[in-house]
């Protein structure tokens, strides 16, 4: 465990047993060297972390499994909260908004990981424009040095992404770009758990990078990928939106044939999960995209199946 995030929980009890920092710290150590240990500068001492848990009434033993079982609570909310704003569910993220602005993290990846979907959120219901949403998660991940590093966090690659996402700036796309499809190619240079859903999402934001550039075969190439990792993990996890995306791919370069069985599997995944609004969405984006009615194109294409 990092001495940092033993400071963070302690500061987190202090603050919630309202106890002056002054108050906390008299005669065991300086204010200013406890406010070295919150910020990781300096390693707190274990006989220090011993006296300070003492006069917060918590043995020192005890304190590192609470720290633990409240470090995994805090992941739990925070990718309760990005995934809230993610399928933008209003009423959800701002009820837990102000619960995280005023908390204490203990784990600084939960935090960081909080402001990246704050920033998100803000932009899409317009309270922040793209350029400054860019701007605040390169903040967030030490941009443009992130792109130099051999291993970087799973949070790290998720606003990296997100980045490539909302960036107008080609040039920086293309090498955010490149770097992401790097990090893909070797999983061993990402730290963290959980891996294959936020590789989905990092796959999905590629191929639709690569749509925007008419990259089909790179769209294709992706999506192929993220079809692969749902099979063999059995997620669900944005096939639709892969099956979508390679069926525009391959309209766009002419392969009916594949385009059509796309379309077909886009139409199965989304009957399979029951979204309603999902399926109005998807089914008006392809009405308009290929100038078709989704559901009498389906039916057409088994029809004429069954009778080759």
């Amino acid at each position: 465990m990092k001495s940092q995030d033993l400071c963070g929980y302690l500061e987190r009890l202090r603050s919630s047993r309202n106890i002056s920092q002054e108050i906390f710290t008299n005669g065991i150590v300086s204010l200013r060297q406890y406010r070295r240990y919150l910020t990781g500068e300096s390693d707190i001492p274990f006989q220090v972390a011993d006296k300070l848990s003492e006069r917060l009434g918590v043995q020192t033993i005890n304190l590192l499994g609470e720290i633990e079982a409240a470090r995994f609570e805090e992941k739990r909310k925070v990718d309760k909260f990005y995934n809230s704003v993610v399928n933008n569910s209003k009423d959800d993220v701002n009820s837990m908004i102000s619960y995280f602005k005023n908390l204490e993290f203990i784990d600084p990846e939960n935090k960081i990981l909080f402001l990246h979907g704050l920033s998100l959120y803000l932009l899409i219901t317009d309270q922040a424009t793209r350029s400054v949403t860019v701007q605040e998660n390169k903040v967030l991940i030490d941009y443009p040095s992130i792109l130099k590093r051999t291993i970087i966090t799973l949070n790290e690659l998720v606003i990296l992404s997100s980045i490539l996402d909302y960036s107008d700036d080609f040039d920086d796309s293309q090498e955010i770009s490149n770097r992401l499809k790097s990090f893909l190619e070797n999983r061993s240079f990402v730290i963290g758990a959980g891996h294959e859903p936020i590789f989905n999402l990092v796959l999905f934001r590629l191929a639709r990078y690569s749509g925007k550039n008419n990259l089909f075969n790179d769209v294709i190439s992706y999506c192929t990928m993220g079809i692969d990792r749902n099979h063999s993990h059995k997620f669900y996890y944005l096939l639709d939106y892969y099956y979508y995306y390679s069926a525009l791919s391959y309209y766009r370069l002419g392969d009916i044939a594949n385009y059509e069985a796309m379309l077909v599997k886009c139409f199965n995944v989304l009957q399979t999960e029951g979204n309603q609004k999902k399926i109005e969405k998807f089914t008006n984006m392809i009405n308009e995209d290929f100038s078709i009615n989704f559901k009498d194109f389906v039916i057409g294409y088994y029809q004429k199946m069954n009778q080759d």
